[in-house]
């Protein structure tokens, strides 16, 4: 079950964390945190946040949330 909408063919959040892309405003901060480069950039038009480009090379670091100072990126909670 999805509960975020998105544009066709983005994909904003992985097993670990999920990124609310109306909260980012594009500073790249998280995509140099991640250490797997699962993080990339949406920057055409109007539309200027951080996509997620490899979702399964997440490994839940949480390196991403740490460096948004926009709380943009929020840790998805896993049983």
């Amino acid at each position: 079950m999805h509960r975020h909408h998105h544009l066709p063919g983005m994909v904003n959040q992985t097993e670990f964390v999920w990124i609310n892309t109306r909260h980012c405003k594009g500073c790249w901060q998280c995509i140099k945190a991640c250490p797997n480069n699962v993080l990339g950039k949406a920057d055409f038009l109007l539309h200027r946040h951080v996509r997620v480009n490899n979702p399964l090379d997440c490994q839940g670091c949480m390196a991403c949330v740490k460096a948004c100072d926009r709380k943009a990126i929020r840790a998805l909670k896993t049983s």
